[in-house]
């Protein structure tokens, strides 16, 4: 993989904020790089706004790239990996690397990665804090929001990075001092095509781990507990039970961890401020990592008290004649949505739905008939939901959030919660699931204000 950037001639495939972070880098590394996307230039002003004015553009297309000028290219995570260009680019020799990649042979601090189904947020921004209570410059990254190629010119002593599937396809020598590999459960089948596949990406963390490097795996989840690497790494292992291993478990009331002949408490579950056992498994992943790191137990609690959890993942919103609201739309996958039911007992209404991601909602359809009193359904597939669920009762097809909001709130009485986790992406109805999230909160503010009806 190139380290010496001057003078070579880079494509960039896809621009937004992680082409621009590459494309930014690229050229304070002087190389002459190339930006293109499908996007047309009006479409894309608020990146080309900030492109330095070496780098060249084309946009609108991809016609005017030839494949032969360029020694390397750069694959933003939205391109698919098969799309006709960058398998071009593979077919002709040329090197075709993700973004982490390309920050990655640059970097100075040691990294820690953070990948899975689901959790790697909160895992990523907890055992950042956890690091930052200690006093270590921390850079946090990746996925979560930050390009990890803005923390190539910075001084740190870590860089934590949450890594997606997409992002792993493309790369070379990434190599994470810590990894996690939280779950793997169905997610992005429409992208990667099978279980196989998916799983085998999530695999890529440890494929550059060697002795000293330690490796940090759910214990509960069969598909992470199965990955193993054929290195000397060291491996840790998370859950809520102990499985007879080095690593982090729950044992009278405290998160205690062990490594070789040291075992300590990390901290009191009772002090988590973030709801479900799955957010216990990410304090315990997250609270293992730092550990591992150097962060003492005693800055570890001061983290977990003070954790509030983060917007869109059961955010509690607001409470209207007795009944909750709380707001997962981050659950964008079934097996997210399955854990977030996990902890109620037939007093909560799920709304649920969005665009398709390829999985069967057979799982979903279970995990409702065994823990929720009634069931809303939006998005391209309600149908198919609907069908899931057989002669489960009560359920409504709702046109949009307002009526999701008012019919879930008619099915509750008062102690009970209304529950957004779709279980689905977001984008055949909104921009995003931050702005599925947004939509939920402003509804059910008009609930509350009278501006809607109490009952549908």
């Amino acid at each position: 993989m190139i380290k010496e950037y001057k003078h070579k001639k880079v494509l960039i495939i896809g621009l937004a904020r992680t082409g621009l972070a590459a494309a930014r880098l690229l050229g304070r590394m002087g190389a002459r790089a190339t930006v293109t996307d499908m996007k047309k230039e009006s479409d894309l002003a608020e990146f080309t706004d900030r492109l330095p004015e070496s780098v060249e553009k084309i946009l609108g297309g991809h016609d005017g790239v030839t494949i032969g000028d360029y020694d390397l290219a750069v694959i933003s995570p939205g391109v698919p990996w098969d799309a006709s260009l960058p398998a071009s680019i593979r077919g002709a020799g040329i090197n075709l690397v993700s973004e982490i990649e390309l920050a990655f042979t640059l970097l100075s601090a040691p990294v820690i990665a953070i990948t899975g189904t689901n959790g790697k947020t909160t895992t990523t921004t907890l055992i950042g804090l956890m690091l930052e209570e200690a006093g270590n410059k921390t850079y946090v990254g990746g996925n979560i929001g930050a390009p990890l190629s803005d923390a190539v010119d910075m001084e740190n002593d870590w860089v934590v990075s949450e890594v997606s599937s997409f992002q792993l396809e493309g790369i070379k020598s990434f190599r994470p001092r810590i990894g996690l590999i939280l779950n793997v459960t169905p997610d992005h089948l429409d992208r990667h095509k099978t279980m196989e596949a998916y799983t085998a990406l999530k695999a890529r963390l440890f494929e550059n781990q060697r002795e000293g490097d330690t490796l940090i795996l759910n214990a509960e989840d069969s598909a992470a507990r199965s990955l193993l690497p054929d290195t000397s790494v060291r491996i840790l292992r998370f859950g809520v039970s102990r499985h007879g291993e080095d690593g982090a478990w729950v044992e009278d009331g405290k998160a205690m961890a062990s490594i070789g002949p040291l075992k300590v408490a990390l901290f009191e579950v009772k002090d988590l401020q973030i709801p479900g056992v799955h957010n216990l498994e990410n304090a315990l992943a997250a609270s293992l990592a730092a550990f591992t790191a150097g962060v003492n137990p005693g800055q570890i609690k001061k983290v977990i008290r003070a954790f509030r959890g983060l917007p869109h993942r059961m955010e509690m919103v607001d409470e209207v004649d007795g009944v909750t609201f709380l707001n997962d739309s981050k659950g964008t996958n079934i097996d997210a949505t399955i854990k977030s039911l996990s902890g109620y007992n037939k007093n909560v209404v799920i709304i649920a739905g969005g665009s398709s991601k390829g999985a069967g909602f057979a799982p979903l359809a279970r995990a409702i008939g065994a823990h929720a009193k009634g069931a809303v359904l939006i998005g391209e597939t309600a149908p198919a939901i609907v069908k899931a669920l057989g002669e489960f009762a009560p359920k409504k097809r709702a046109q949009d959030m307002d009526d999701a909001v008012t019919s879930a709130r008619a099915m509750c009485a008062q102690g009970d919660f209304v529950l957004l986790s779709p279980a689905c992406a977001s984008f055949d109805m909104f921009e995003s699931y931050e702005d599925r999230g947004e939509k939920f909160k402003e509804a059910v503010a008009r609930l509350k204000g009278g501006q809607l009806n109490h009952a549908s």
